[in-house]
């Protein structure tokens, strides 16, 4: 009797093991490595700078069962965007370990969690197959793409977390969102000579923590999108770079747009040096504006969007004076988060005083 029993419970264990491998899947990451996911994905957890956020626009944060410190620490608003749609939704979820590039999280606390699938931006391959190997959790090797910038390697992500996660739909609807706003802003700076533009200068850019006025960028992504005549650059492969104000004198831009999470700080470096300041003809014409931080826990695409429609709006008055470029601003985060936004309450789009150190909270 008892050998009947161990027959049935082998069989049984059989025809489960077998409808698991017919309910599983095939998928290849970013790394190009083959994996089997289950067929229908209802626990992740999104490790890595960006990850989670990548998460948040294929509006799947209802599947995240574990999450790392950095994402529920407080940050100003618009820091980044995305806090607002995990508020409420991960603040209970056991931490699975700090965050950051090339940090692994706790495998304890990991494997206590029961996930299905884990999305990595930020580990090299090696950790990634250490990882999967101690935990037995399928970990999918995602890319984003050169900070600062929006690379084919974040839409690649974008496209298989999607089809991971049955979310394809929502995948393919970004992909033509950003195609649609791209072409848009081609279109409105077309006519346009970069040569012939206002010259621009894009400081105080936030870089591993907030920085002064002389961190600066070529090819600013968001100015590029419209065609800034950036008088750091224009050359993709620099990227960030700091310069000495000498050299900004020199270069003398007719507009200056600032990284609103440098504000306070560049707003006591004004007091402390003023008459620098007041050298620069943006400042003497009050052609000072603000932007919102779009590198934090890298890149928040929703606020390099605005950012490049705002800037278009201040270069190029004429080209963009048919377009309400508020309500697109508005779309657009209603768009990739869900969020209804007064423009009027942003903590940038708008000149820039330099005479207030508390700026605009």
């Amino acid at each position: 009797m008892l050998m009947k029993i161990s027959k049935i419970f082998a069989l049984l264990l059989f025809f489960l093991f077998f409808a698991g491998q017919i309910q599983a899947r095939e998928v290849v990451d970013l790394a190009g490595r083959r994996l089997s996911v289950p067929e229908k994905v209802d626990r992740i957890v999104a490790l890595g700078p960006g990850t989670l956020r990548l998460v948040v626009y294929l509006q799947a944060i209802d599947k995240v069962v574990g999450i790392e410190t950095t994402e529920i620490k407080f940050l100003p608003p618009f820091f980044r965007p995305y806090s607002s749609v995990t508020a409420g939704h991960i603040d209970h979820l056991p931490q699975v370990g700090s965050g950051g590039p090339g940090k692994l999280p706790d495998l304890e606390a990991l494997l206590a969690c029961r996930a299905q699938v884990i999305f990595s931006i930020g580990l090299d391959r090696g950790q990634i197959e250490n990882l999967q190997a101690k935990t037995g959790i399928p970990t999918i090797i995602l890319r984003y793409g050169k900070l600062g910038g929006w690379r084919e390697e974040a839409m690649q992500s974008l496209k298989l977390m999607g089809e991971v996660l049955n979310r394809q739909p929502r995948a393919q609807e970004i992909d033509l969102f950003l195609e649609k706003a791209r072409k848009e802003l081609h279109q409105k700076t077309a006519a346009t000579e970069q040569n012939s533009s206002p010259t621009a200068y894009f400081g105080g850019l936030a870089y591993k923590g907030i920085r002064g006025l002389e961190s600066t960028e070529e090819d600013y992504f968001p100015g590029s999108l419209v065609r800034a005549n950036n008088v750091a650059g224009n050359n993709p492969a620099k990227g960030h770079i700091f310069i000495d104000k000498e050299r900004l004198l020199k270069w003398n831009p007719e507009m200056i747009f600032l990284d609103y999470s440098s504000c306070h700080l560049i707003s006591l470096e004004y007091l402390e040096n003023q008459r620098f300041y007041q050298l620069l003809q943006a400042v003497k014409e009050k052609k000072l504006y603000s932007l919102l931080p779009y590198n934090q826990y890298n890149t928040n695409l929703e606020n390099a969007l605005a950012n490049a429609y705002y800037i278009g709006s201040r270069l190029y008055p004429k080209s963009f004076n048919t377009l309400a470029v508020e309500e697109k601003i508005t779309e657009i985060f209603a768009f990739f988060l869900g969020l209804k936004i007064d423009i009027a309450t942003l903590p940038a789009y708008q000149p820039f005083c330099l005479k207030t150190v508390a700026c605009r909270q």
